[in-house]
């Protein structure tokens, strides 16, 4: 029991609260930008989910005694390299106030 009061009313490791708050300034600056970039990321999958299921082909061709039946899919996108997907502009361009 002495032990535990000891430690109880122990002050050598207390933290004062300027290092406190120094400390979750500096995570909160660090955290901003990683919140920023996954949702970027987020957005440029949804954007590549999209041309994908946009790139199906849907074509297909069947005979059964003799009839055949077929549709071809004409429709055709394309997804340019390094560009966004889908044409999506993620650039934000500064206005004045």
């Amino acid at each position: 029991m002495r032990i535990a009061s000891q430690f109880w009313r122990d002050e050598r490791g207390s933290v004062s609260p300027f290092a406190t708050v120094l400390l979750m300034t500096i995570l909160l600056l660090g955290l901003l930008p990683g919140v920023v970039t996954l949702r970027d990321q987020i957005v440029q999958e949804f954007g590549d989910v999209a041309v994908a299921i946009e790139s199906f082909d849907q074509s297909y061709s069947y005979s059964f005694n003799g009839v055949t039946s077929e549709y071809i899919d004409s429709s055709s996108v394309s997804d340019p390299v390094n560009e966004a997907p889908a044409g999506l502009d993620l650039t934000i361009s500064a206005t004045s106030e």
